[in-house]
């Protein structure tokens, strides 16, 4: 009884001594004594932090940046302390004197406008910091230029490190602000120079240390630039305390930059690269003073690294690495931006279009006939220099434009003009006739020539034009799509989390449903390698405790960093066969053929037959059927990104080719369908038991305007249903009765089985030509 009454009591002293912590810490009187103590510390430490032959700026500028905040007393008494017992040396004592100049202008300037400038502070810290410390610059012939920069780069720090210092004091100024990590690794940088003369039995000193393992830790948790970048800031910072060389930010940044590359590899490997890297990188200074304690030391902050626990990762995580990028509102501005970039490129191509559009009517315009053009070209050849050009051009003015108008309408029918289309009046007066009819025929050809460039041009134009019009539907539908919310779910974070928990170490996970509806699960953290092995495991029993099916682990790599994504699984799946077999004595097939499924669900079919068989047959199907995929998968309509895709393929061809195409998309959730046919073959649909053949009137692509290809036809299928695509070198519609009878006959085989009996059973029917047929069942899981 007594044993029982003591395990009952033990949590409760527990409890009440916790609910006790608490209270005092809630008092204001001891928060405020904790503060205070703290700021007395950091100034006391900053202030014995020399550089650059004993200046110490470090200390001054964060007791101004304190004083601009009203915490001037403790800021005063840290540097003090440090100046007098730490033994910052003489020119830390000036330097609290330069602080009490500081002190006693802000006092001044209290309550003024002027104290909320950022640049205040560190203005007057600098210029006290020059007023207390330039009695330290030699006098007369002894002050060299080197003296001097020194001089001012000691002011320049000072100014930048207060500026720094208020950043990170400031509280930040919206959520996931990356400005006041920053800062605060900066001041850890120079509170880690100031303690980095301390050294332990005079073999390393601690604080470089400490630095190496948080560049370790930035290469670790951001990779191999963030890790580099931190090396050379940390590294930087030790080679300004020691003042000569930069042994510490070769070694640092390149320890950090070589074991960043290998972070996916395991903490084991990136430990095994970051030491082998950074002694190769401090046998640079083999025979530098520092070179045995900065081995000693990477020794120890590579082991620190190795066996810190996960829970510490994840602070320093959260710490060096705010939530920027994967918090929801971020991830929420992000969507908004995309869609709005995605809204005025649909509006700049649209402008495009109109402006287009209007040239090439106005080409046509300038385009016209201008017969006077050929007759003054004429007359300037041929009249120019004869007797009577006086006489027909100036006297007699409007019966020779009389007679040169009688010309016109035989010349344009005939296409040249001839003697006998001259008036009688004009012929027996007109000395050089013939030299001038030649001159008019000659004239007339460059006119044509030329109108026939034009409309070649403006035939282009106007592909060009229709293709950013296509363009503009697609980019106002992506952005329409990316400014869709999406809807957190954090109960089922909260499950997820304790779910994937037990795979591995998961640092964050984030589940939503997209615009439609659908759940979406993505992963973070150094166990998604564990999740991805267990693969369809892990999906099967999150799927149970969600009460969702969801699809396999996939890894993705983006903006966010590796994780996994998992997608709610339709409840339908698609079964495809496909079969080739290409023309006789052709070496590939023109026709082009895919199967694939979008992240959003979608069944794709597509069938691309091009012009003949061959090489170039093939390379313009496999075109059309590349570009067509490209846009579906991005979620894109069939009909609208034909639009985009069909200009390019008529200027490829030059009018000269063509490329038949059949798309067919269903959504795995509904059940809906779109068919989609430019020249193509019959389809076959068995629907509720039901056969029925599908048809399209629109000509193929490369032939049509983007206006007739077609629109396309909606479906709805279900459990059991088969559709059968075919290429016309199986059957182009018109004596198929063989197909039905074979398709109702094998109806129940397999898709692979049914395509391959159909390409087969085409040899020797019908023309010669490639053969290729897709089946597609829908079976519901």
């Amino acid at each position: 009884m007594d044993k029982q009454k003591t395990k009952r009591a033990a949590p409760q002293l527990i409890g009440r001594a916790a609910a006790r912590a608490a209270q005092l810490w809630n008092e204001e009187h001891l928060h405020t004594l904790l503060t205070g103590v703290q700021r007395f510390v950091l100034c006391a430490v900053l202030t014995r932090g020399a550089v650059l032959g004993g200046y110490a700026p470090f200390g001054l500028a964060m007791a101004s940046a304190l004083m601009a905040r009203g915490a001037g007393l403790s800021a005063i008494g840290g540097m003090f302390f440090g100046a007098m017992l730490l033994g910052g040396g003489i020119k830390s004592g000036l330097y609290a004197a330069a602080a009490l100049l500081v002190l006693c202008v802000m006092s001044v300037c209290a309550g003024l406008r002027i104290m909320e400038r950022r640049w205040f502070a560190p203005t007057v810290a600098t210029l006290s910091g020059a007023a207390c410390t330039f009695v330290f610059l030699p006098a007369g012939a002894a002050l060299d230029t080197a003296a001097l920069l020194t001089f001012i780069a000691v002011q320049g720090l000072t100014f930048a490190a207060c500026w720094v210092y208020g950043g990170a004091l400031a509280p930040p100024r919206e959520e996931n602000d990356w400005k006041r990590p920053a800062t605060l690794l900066a001041v850890t940088a120079t509170v880690l120079l100031s303690l980095s003369d301390l050294t332990v039995f005079g073999l390393f000193s601690p604080a470089r240390v400490v630095a190496l393992l948080l560049a370790l830790a930035a290469a670790y948790l951001g990779g191999s630039t963030t890790g580099a970048a931190a090396g050379v800031a940390f590294g930087a910072a030790m080679d300004l305390a020691v003042g000569y060389g930069a042994l510490f930010t070769c070694c640092y940044g390149l320890c950090a930059l070589i074991a960043g590359l290998f972070r996916d590899q395991g903490r084991l490997w990136f430990a095994v690269c970051a030491l082998a890297s950074g002694v190769c990188a401090a046998m640079l200074g083999v025979d530098h003073a520092l070179f045995i304690p900065l081995v000693i030391e990477q020794v120890c902050a590579v082991g620190l690294f190795a066996a810190m626990p996960p829970l510490v990762w994840n602070a320093l995580r959260q710490t060096l690495l705010p939530d920027t990028l994967m918090g929801e509102s971020a991830r929420q501005q992000v969507r908004q931006t995309a869609g709005k970039c995605a809204t005025e490129a649909a509006q700049a191509f649209y402008e495009m279009y109109l402006a287009m559009l209007n040239g090439v009517t106005e080409g046509k315009a300038a385009g016209d006939q201008n017969v006077r053009a050929v007759f003054d070209r004429a007359s300037d050849r041929v009249c120019k220099n004869c007797v009577l050009c006086s006489q027909c051009w100036q006297r007699d003015y409007v019966t020779t434009l009389s007679a040169l108008n009688d010309v016109t309408q035989p010349m344009l029918k005939r296409g040249r003009a001839e003697l006998s289309d001259f008036p009688y009046h004009f012929a027996s007066r007109c000395v050089h006739l013939p030299e001038l009819m030649r001159a008019i025929n000659s004239a007339l050809f460059a006119l044509r020539e030329r109108q026939s460039l034009r409309r070649q041009q403006e035939e282009n134009q106007s592909l060009l034009a229709r293709q950013y019009a296509g363009i503009t539907d697609i980019l106002r539908q992506l952005g329409a799509e990316a400014t869709r919310d999406v809807a957190a779910q954090p109960v089922m974070e909260k499950q997820v989390r304790r779910y994937a928990a037990a795979f591995g170490w998961i640092e964050r996970v984030c589940v939503v449903r997209d615009a439609q509806g659908r759940l979406v699960v993505e992963l973070y953290g150094d166990g998604i390698r564990d999740v991805l092995e267990q693969g369809e495991g892990f999906s099967a029993g999150l799927s149970a405790l969600l009460g969702v099916g969801l699809t396999k682990p996939k890894r993705v790599e983006d903006e966010l960093g590796p994780h996994l994504v998992l997608r709610e699984r339709a409840p339908f799946r698609a079964v495809v066969g496909i079969g080739r077999q290409q023309k006789e004595d052709a070496a590939v097939s023109g026709d082009s053929g895919c199967y694939f499924l979008t992240d959003a669900g979608v069944a794709c079919l597509l069938l691309a037959d091009g012009m003949g068989s061959g090489a170039a047959a093939a390379q313009d199907s496999r075109m059309l059927v590349t570009s067509m995929e490209r846009f579906l998968r991005a979620g894109i309509a069939p009909a609208d990104a034909l639009k985009a895709v069909s200009p390019a393929l008529r200027l490829r061809s030059d009018g000269t080719r063509f490329v038949t195409l059949d798309v067919l998309t269903v959504d795995l959730f509904s059940g809906k369908a779109e068919s989609l046919k430019c020249g193509a073959a019959p389809s076959y649909l068995r629907a509720g038991g039901q056969w029925t053949m599908l048809s399209g009137k629109a000509l193929p692509v490369g032939l049509a305007e983007e206006d007739a290809l077609g629109e396309p036809v909606p479906l709805r299928l279900g459990h059991g249903d088969l559709y059968i695509m075919l290429s016309d070198g199986i059957s182009d519609g018109l004596d198929d009765g063989w197909v039905r009878e074979l398709l109702v006959r094998h109806a129940g085989e397999s898709p692979k089985e049914l395509a391959a009996r159909l390409v087969t059973e085409a040899k020797g029917r019908g023309h010669d030509d490639d053969r290729t047929a897709l089946v597609m069942r829908i079976e519901r899981l």
